[in-house]
């Protein structure tokens, strides 16, 4: 009887421990799913929050009210002017406590040892907003990391009118983080990102990407399916594909191509099924017009650039212009360090 109950304890052991290990395998294995999709902006926010343009610190010196400095703005340039020092210092891109240790190390000056204590009191450098078929569009100010699939969590999920694709319009002349360093890069072509929202939610790789500061991110229509034009055109526009729509009607409809524009040379940028890039297309519409070629239908989320010796217009500098009056509008919450 007692070989046969310990037989049997084994054979539970054996198989509470495969059950354990079995876990273990599909922990790593989800751990290892979300870190393949992040993208590499995503390693500025790993660790503590980072003070950035906009935010308001409190400075405090430890007995000593005069150095001491409580509502300080960190400046377009990420820096803030303190007490006693000639010059403003970097502030941006640091945290709380790397830009206690600089001022303390400054003050030695004038105190022996002096005790800095540096806190974060108004988070405005990292604002996110979402709009569009969501039950709940907001502002978020963030103050850590986090991936689409979380942020739509934050609007109560998508309404029922939500299409299958959420578009991230992201600035790429916003400052950012390069280290313990605020990069304002040159002014450049923004970037509209757009991702399936069944992939997003269940983690697919780039599909659920990091939000960075300043996306907005609009989850599409069902019933309004868009593509956009910009350059050298009259104004650029998105285009709601209610009907079959030309890429010359697409440019028709954006009041014509404006002075010196290079009809024979317009690109169409398309998405990649499946993926978040864009395959180029060279179209010839000069010759389209001529009757030598036939028209080209253009597809939801196309961007169609018209060049031109001024170069091509900023259509998200435009679009954000149309959409600060209704974000502005939007509750403003914050997105919390756990």
């Amino acid at each position: 009887m007692l070989p046969r109950m310990m037989l049997k304890m084994r054979i539970e052991n054996h198989a509470i421990w495969s059950i354990r290990f079995l876990l273990f395998l599909i922990t790593v294995s989800l751990c290892w799913t979300v870190a393949s999709g992040q993208s590499t902006d995503a390693a500025a926010w790993n660790g503590n929050y980072k003070i950035g343009p906009g935010d308001v610190i409190d400075v405090i010196v430890s007995k000593n009210e005069i150095l001491s400095r409580s509502g300080l703005r960190v400046s377009n340039l990420g820096t803030v002017q303190l007490a006693m020092m000639d010059t403003e210092m970097q502030a941006a891109c640091l945290t709380e406590k790397q830009l206690a240790d600089r001022v303390k190390e400054e003050y030695r000056k004038y105190m022996v040892e002096p005790f800095v204590n540096v806190a974060v009191k108004e988070f405005n450098s990292s604002p996110v907003a979402v709009i569009g078929a969501v039950n709940s569009p907001g502002r978020f100010q963030m103050q850590r990391s986090i991936q689409l699939a979380e942020l739509l969590t934050y609007v109560n999920g998508v309404s029922d009118k939500a299409g299958r694709t959420v578009e991230i319009l992201r600035d790429s002349g916003r400052p950012r983080c390069d280290g313990p360093r605020l990069f304002i890069p040159e002014a450049g072509e923004d970037e509209l990102i757009s991702v399936d929202i069944v992939s997003a939610f269940r983690g697919d790789g780039s599909a659920n990407p990091v939000i960075l500061p300043g996306d907005i991110v609009r989850v599409s229509d069902n019933s309004q399916l868009t593509a956009y034009i910009q350059g050298n055109v009259a104004a650029s526009i998105a285009i709601v594909l209610r009907e079959p729509v030309t890429i010359t009607q697409a440019i028709a409809m954006a009041g014509g191509p404006s002075s010196g524009a290079q009809l024979d040379k317009v690109t169409i940028r398309r998405q990649i099924p499946g993926t978040v890039n864009r395959e180029e297309m060279l179209t010839n519409v000069k010759e389209i017009i001529q009757g030598k070629r036939d028209d080209i239908l253009i597809q939801p989320y196309d961007i169609i650039e018209v060049p031109g010796p001024k170069g091509a217009k900023k259509f998200f500098g435009e679009l954000y212009k149309t959409l600060v009056p209704s974000l502005v509008q939007l509750p403003l919450r914050t997105i919390p360090v756990y």
